[in-house]
């Protein structure tokens, strides 16, 4: 089921891409992560895509790939996919309420999961933004669950 809803998460947002009326970015950046009590750095790729509404309301989506180590020998892959609602706050700088789904590997167990967070992004130039995200995730994998926590700094480039 979920990897049913991770194609077709990805193939729409795919397809909406090309639609005119989103602003779309391409983000590189690192995050620092925690599983539990391990705290880690991973780094990432990703993309979003926003459109504005009436009224100022801006909303969007997200898919980002991380991969880190966890510790020797452990590497955590995340697969991330976000819903995401704004607001300018002041010019230039926009605030996002985040939901967020997660598949993860971590040492060759793959869990998914459901969560939420927030970011602020601030546009350096008409083609360059910086953005900072926190978000937290509650993983499940069989038989135990876990907390997937990250905070993250992206540049992100239009096009």
């Amino acid at each position: 089921m979920i990897k049913k809803l991770l194609t077709v998460s990805l193939l729409a947002s795919v397809t909406l891409l090309n639609a005119t009326e989103f602003d779309t970015k391409i983000s590189v950046g690192a995050t620092a992560a925690k599983i539990d009590n391990d705290t880690y750095t991973q780094y990432g790729i990703g993309y979003t895509a926003n459109t504005n509404l009436d009224g100022g309301i801006i909303l969007g989506f997200g898919n980002s790939l991380a991969y880190g180590n966890v510790r020797n020998g452990v590497e955590a892959i995340s697969a991330d996919m976000d819903l995401r609602a704004g607001y300018e706050v002041i010019e230039n700088l926009t605030a996002f309420a985040i939901g967020t789904g997660v598949a993860q590997t971590v040492d060759n167990n793959s869990a998914t999961g459901l969560g939420y967070g927030g970011s602020l992004e601030y546009r350096l130039t008409s083609n360059v933004s910086l953005e900072g995200s926190y978000k937290t995730v509650t993983m499940n994998d069989s038989p135990r669950d876990y907390d997937y926590d990250t905070s993250n700094l992206a540049i992100k480039f239009n096009y």
